[in-house]
């Protein structure tokens, strides 16, 4: 292995919070790869990566609770608003 192949720490984690992020909440590997991130980031002490992991974790538990960004049949449209404010 050569040095072009080696990932410095910020890549790592900011390459795990990507597939995180572009991955669908349902996708166990999302919550995987953001947890790991938020990890890694703390261990670090990476504040702003801790911040973007924790907010990519958000969003996955978000949409993965929230009857309507969940698609789930019956659930309204939050009061007020045309997408979820939740």
């Amino acid at each position: 292995m050569n040095n072009c192949e080696l990932l410095n720490d910020h890549q790592i984690i900011t390459g795990l919070i990507g597939n995180a992020a572009q991955s669908p909440a349902e996708d166990p590997r999302a919550a995987r790869w953001a947890t790991e991130a938020l990890a890694l980031a703390r261990v670090l002490e990476l504040p702003l990566l801790i911040e973007e992991a924790e907010g990519v974790l958000g969003r996955i538990e978000h949409d993965t609770t929230c009857r309507w960004c969940a698609g789930q049949p019956g659930a309204a449209i939050p009061v007020g608003s045309f997408w979820c404010t939740n």
